[in-house]
């Protein structure tokens, strides 16, 4: 073989390491994508979990009650501890909404946010009263998305949950 037959050799197995290296580098992103995405999701439920469990502690969840519902008189004291609560609340929903325009979250996980949103915080009259006050201080993407989740679903009817969950324990007992 000639030295030009070597080179042209060199350039060849130089191509394939380029490749090989290109589809281990495409490996380990897709890899990582994975992982983040994992993250995200993880770090959503550590912080829907610790945000429910702070609105059942009995030193929120009357205050959180009356003030979603819109019945009730909240005082001065009241009134703060709820509207810091849905900023809490709005505060995380824009970040699992962030997180899904990023690629963060996948649809599915997505789809069962959008249902939450829709039947626990959106349907309150309460907090669709609290999203008036404070929605300008939001990004305009999320501004958007939660004025559409509370245009498609109608704000809960008088009945409280804790009635309707009376009601439907009463005829699974009755079937």
């Amino acid at each position: 073989m000639t030295l030009s037959d070597w080179a042209n050799v060199g350039q060849v197995v130089g191509a394939l390491a380029v490749v090989a290296s290109l589809l281990f580098v495409g490996f380990q992103v897709r890899q990582n994508t994975k992982s983040n995405q994992a993250t995200a999701l993880q770090l959503n439920a550590d912080y829907w979990m610790t945000y429910i469990t702070t609105v059942a502690d009995p030193a929120f969840s009357k205050v959180y009650a009356m003030g979603a519902s819109g019945r009730g008189h909240l005082d001065r004291q009241q009134f703060a501890q709820f509207f810091l609560l849905c900023r809490v609340t709005f505060m995380g929903c824009e970040n699992q909404h962030y997180q899904y325009r990023v690629g963060l979250i996948d649809k599915e996980a997505y789809a069962g946010y959008i249902t939450t949103i829709r039947e626990q915080i959106a349907a309150f009259p309460g907090i669709r009263a609290m999203w008036q006050l404070v929605r300008h201080s939001y990004s305009r993407d999320f501004a958007a998305f939660m004025d559409e989740q509370i245009a498609v679903v109608p704000a809960h009817a008088p009945e409280s949950a804790f009635q309707q969950w009376q009601r439907l324990v009463e005829q699974q007992t009755a079937e």
